[in-house]
């Protein structure tokens, strides 16, 4: 196990930057998700950690110590890629074990190596199979017990669950958290799909064009995000996002007209915020309800899920169909118009000048 530290790292490719002054803090045994958008950095943060690209300058810290010029040996960390990148001509068994004896290790040190991280992945009736034999949960599982054979201080997964189905993914990220609390490993996991860090990580860093956007619990960037980025990017679907203005500013909060759903109290401050300033709105799918009256909706799209129910429509002067998400069934048509109710204790407020939530009044 190994607390890893970041300290103003920068990665430049010749004349590109594509990491900025990058600060992490990774307590020991934490598991942590790296999500953004494709091409964000994440595989390339990955990748410094790692120890499989150079830093361009900044530090990188295993309990306490720079390990920038170390190798990824040296560095005892374990890989696990999207691709399994498993010896298809080996056995399962051959596949865990074949590393440990590049690195001349006594035969009953790997032997009981193999049989432990068998046991622990439910490997053990598939050991004399190749991997043509196996299906694309059990070869990601090989591809993990390969690493933790290994017995690294961190476990770095780059999207390893994207060549799987969706009720395969559902299944083998359940069994990455159970290993991690059964190992109690550092583990670093690059996703694009932020339920995935919503589900499985302690800790997520949103990263944006090389930049990290916020670090923090996967609640707390659902409820608090920083800014408007964090907050569209986290939760699915994504906030609904609207304009207004201020037209009130108080000890107790703004308030704020909106030309397409009207006005609203809402108990947010900031510094800087003034009566006249534009602000962008941001509600969530599941802090909307449905009324008897209030904002009208137009329903152009229905999913009915049995036990949800997402429904899109559109509101007279807005551009972007809105979403919401019930959770339960709802009986409705498309072409049908219901009114919706918005709750301003549950409404961000982010400044239109530099995208930054204001920070919210807790009662």
């Amino acid at each position: 196990m190994a607390a890893i530290q970041l300290k103003n790292l920068h990665k430049r490719y010749e004349s590109i930057d594509v990491m900025h002054q990058v600060n992490i803090d990774i307590e020991d045994g934490e598991f942590v998700a790296l999500v953004g958008p494709s091409g964000c950095g994440k595989s390339t943060l990955l990748r410094l950690i790692s120890g499989l690209e150079d830093i361009t300058s900044g530090e990188i810290l295993f309990d306490g110590k720079v390990v920038n010029r170390l190798s990824p040996a040296e560095r005892e960390i374990a890989m696990v890629f999207q691709s399994y990148a498993l010896y298809p001509h080996m056995t399962v068994k051959k596949n865990l074990s074949f590393g440990l004896e590049n690195l001349n290790m006594d035969r009953a040190i790997i032997e009981e190596r193999i049989q432990k991280a068998a046991k622990l992945l439910d490997l053990l009736p598939y050991m004399d199979r190749k991997p043509r034999a196996l299906s694309g949960g059990q070869r990601q599982r090989v591809a993990i017990g390969r690493a933790i054979v290994r017995n690294p201080k961190v476990f770095l997964f780059d999207e390893p669950l994207s060549n799987l189905d969706a009720k395969l993914r559902v299944q083998t990220r359940g069994e990455i958290t159970k290993l991690h609390k059964k190992l109690n490993t550092t583990m670093i996991y690059v996703t694009h799909d932020q339920v995935e860090a919503m589900t499985m990580a302690e800790k997520i860093v949103v990263v944006n064009a090389g930049r990290i956007e916020q670090v923090g619990k996967p609640l707390d960037l659902f409820e608090r995000p920083a800014n408007r980025f964090v907050a569209e990017f986290i939760g699915s679907p994504k906030m609904n996002i609207f304009q207004a203005g201020i037209t009130k500013v108080s000890d107790n909060g703004i308030e704020v007209t909106s030309k397409s759903i009207g006005e609203f109290s809402i108990p947010v401050i900031s510094k800087t915020a003034k009566i006249g300033d534009s602000v962008t709105l941001g509600v969530r799918p599941s802090h909307i309800e449905i009324a008897e009256s209030g904002i009208p909706l137009e329903i152009t799209q229905l999913e009915c899920m049995g036990h949800e129910t997402f429904i899109y429509g559109s509101i007279q002067g807005e551009k972007e169909d809105l979403v919401a998400h019930l959770p339960h069934h709802f009986d409705a048509e498309i072409g049908d118009t219901i009114f919706l109710r918005f709750t301003s204790q549950f409404m961000h407020v982010f400044c239109d000048k530099t995208d930054q939530a204001f920070k919210r009044i807790e009662v």
